[in-house]
């Protein structure tokens, strides 16, 4: 029996180990193909990685462009909000001038006229800090974006027109015109 037992026991190591084999293969099998199966994996995590990189860098440059266009928005919104405020505030430049340029002579010594002049000089302090400049017109040649003729005076010889006297000063706000200087032309 023991011969037989041996002969068994080696029949029995022989199909164990050519079992062992076939499990050794198929391990490696299995892990070769977990290698690829993750490789694959790998390679479609990375495409998404991609995608989801580029669809943020898209969302961002969006972002950055509307932040700039709500800023120049702002900043043209305030630049309008600036020159309506100032619009509103020349016609009382305007009247402060003509009322103290026709203030009788008896009137100039009385303590309310400083205060009137004192307010007048305020308002054209504040149209200086604003960058409002006063339009140059009267003995200035005529310029159409500068100034509106609402009267010619035909009496005049000579090839150039000249602004001969000024109705309503005309204004600038930096170099953009807010009021155009209204004209008498002539002919010099």
């Amino acid at each position: 029996m023991s011969a037989e037992t041996n002969a068994n026991e080696e029949v029995t190591n022989e199909s164990a180990g050519a079992e062992g084999g076939a499990t050794a293969n198929a391990a490696t099998e299995g892990s070769e193909m977990s290698v690829e199966g993750m490789r694959q994996m790998l390679a479609e995590e990375q495409k998404k990685a991609a995608e989801y990189l580029e669809s943020w860098q898209r969302s961002r440059a969006d972002f950055m462009n509307l932040k700039r266009r709500t800023e120049n928005e702002r900043l043209t919104l305030n630049a309008e909000a600036r020159e309506k405020l100032l619009m509103k505030v020349l016609p009382v430049v305007d009247d402060f001038e003509r009322a103290l340029q026709h203030l009788p002579e008896n009137l100039k010594s009385e303590p309310w006229v400083g205060g009137v002049t004192m307010i007048e000089k305020k308002l054209k302090t504040l149209l200086d800090q604003e960058n409002v400049s006063e339009i140059p017109a009267e003995g200035k040649e005529f310029d159409p974006h500068l100034h509106q003729a609402v009267q010619r005076d035909e009496e005049g010889e000579g090839d150039k027109d000249v602004v001969t006297a000024v109705y309503q000063k005309g204004y600038k706000l930096g170099d953009k015109v807010i009021r155009h200087a209204v004209v008498k032309v002539g002919r010099q």
